[in-house]
């Protein structure tokens, strides 16, 4: 038998509480979302109190619509009245117009991880991957920038566990890889899977054109197997977060915008469609006057309400919390992304959740999150937040190339071409290399469907 003894050793665990919970889930909500929130935390806590919530007497898209038309008041960046709007003290009036609640992708996925018994890094691996999918349910980032060094070890099982859930074929790269993974969720043998992936990455625009037999050598299939095969994909969704995005999500109003005014950029935070919460005066003064009284039932109400304006405070200061980060983050884009402000997605620069987060002295998880479903106004329209990140291309004259950048330049070759011969993607990555930037044909290939352009045997 080998000795008992005792050993010691030290661990650093990071041990989250009700309001650390609370204030993640903030920097993550969308703003109608937040906006139920809040409306369910008012009806629950009689302390709150809405000092300057917007009157809500018309619908929800009648309110999108004038609040889109409001002229904003231009700020400084500590100002917090932005995006100007009629106020009103009705706190009723407020929880009437507030938005119907409805679950996100990102919730439906979370309640299903905490029935799966993971260890604690694939946990965590599984949560800031979630965090980072896009509307679609694919990724909005490459997954190495989104997870830490310890959390990179347990990638593998973290997709494993995400693929495992409903709906099939989220935590993927773009439709083609969602499709694949849900042809394998409905069990696809080994070699009609093969088959399947094939068609997909490739033979695509030949069914388009209902060439099948062209697509079936591709395949390795006959005509009728083919056709099934076709006829199979039709069945799946190539963007199973969809269903998730109702049709007033759809009409998006901007968290924060950046526009140019008098020859410099100005930030401004859309405040206004949100109520300016406080703890009313009065509860604060009964809480304290039966503290004071001898009577139990004055004493419970005395805790009672302790509770609710300790509850209250804490939203209070997680929304202020929320707004700050999602200022911070906009102050730094407004220096590292000047280019793009100034003259359109061309001049995106590469700039990581990391870069942003080392500026700003916060975990990148920190701005995946407060990123997540928001949007941002600016000259060249509306604009989701994360579409500012990208990571660099490679090149040879010393300029840095994001790939949002170099899907424009291969937009522009496209387009801009006036040689009468259609431009094929391997004559787009020679052009581009001619630029000093290094594109494969096969990354041409993929920029121009993500752009939704044709092949040139298409065009």
């Amino acid at each position: 038998m080998s000795p008992i003894g005792l050993e010691t050793s030290q661990r650093q665990l990071l041990k989250l509480n009700a309001n650390m919970f609370q204030s993640l889930e903030m920097m993550t909500l969308p703003l109608p979302e937040l906006l139920e929130k809040i409306k369910k935390e008012l009806e629950e806590n009689p302390t709150l109190s809405v000092d300057n919530g917007p009157e809500y007497e018309d619908s929800y898209e009648e309110y999108v619509s004038r609040q889109l038309k409001n002229e904003a008041h231009e700020l400084s960046f500590s100002d917090s009245s932005a995006y100007g709007s009629d106020l009103s003290d009705s706190h009723q009036a407020w929880l009437e117009g507030a938005v119907a609640n409805q679950e996100t992708l990102q919730e439906h996925l979370m309640l299903q991880l905490g029935c799966l018994v993971l260890d604690e890094g694939t946990r965590k691996a599984a949560e800031t991957i979630i965090s980072d999918l896009d509307d679609s349910g694919f990724f909005s980032h490459p997954i190495d920038e989104i997870l830490t060094k310890d959390l990179k070890a347990h990638k593998e099982e973290a997709l494993k566990a995400l693929h495992s859930l409903d709906p099939a074929g989220i935590a993927a790269v773009d439709y083609r890889e969602s499709l694949y993974l849900q042809a394998i969720d409905r069990g696809l043998d080994e070699e009609t899977l093969k088959a399947f992936k094939i068609m997909v990455y490739e033979a695509l625009p030949l069914l388009k054109q209902d060439k099948m037999k062209e697509a079936g050598k591709l395949m390795g299939t006959n005509e009728e197997e083919t056709k099934c095969l076709f006829s199979f994909l039709k069945t799946l969704t190539p963007y199973p977060g969809s269903r998730f995005t109702s049709e007033l999500e759809k009409v998006i109003i901007p968290d924060l915008s950046i526009k140019q005014e008098d020859g410099r950029l100005v930030l401004r935070m859309n405040d206004s469609t949100l109520p300016s919460l406080s703890i009313d005066t009065e509860y604060r003064k009964m809480a304290e006057e039966y503290t004071k009284s001898k009577e139990k039932s004055e004493k419970e109400a005395s805790s009672y309400l302790k509770a609710q304006i300790s509850s209250g405070e804490n939203l209070i200061n997680q929304l202020e919390m929320r707004r700050s980060t999602l200022e911070k983050v906009g102050t730094v884009l407004i220096h590292r992304q000047k280019g793009f402000f100034l003259f359109g997605k061309g001049s995106l620069k590469p700039l990581t959740l990391q870069d942003v987060a080392t500026e700003i002295g916060v975990h990148a998880t920190t701005v995946s999150r407060i990123t997540t479903s928001k949007y941002i106004d600016t000259d060249f329209g509306i604009f989701a937040l994360k579409s500012l990140f990208s990571s660099a291309v490679d090149n040879s004259i010393g300029e840095d190339y994001s790939k949002t950048a170099v899907k424009e330049l291969v937009r522009k070759i496209i387009e801009e071409n006036t040689t009468g011969k259609k431009l094929s993607d391997q004559k787009i990555s020679d052009m581009l290399k001619d630029k000093g930037i290094s594109c494969a044909r096969r990354t041409v290939s993929k920029y121009r469907a993500e752009l939704g352009l044709d092949s040139s045997f298409e065009r």
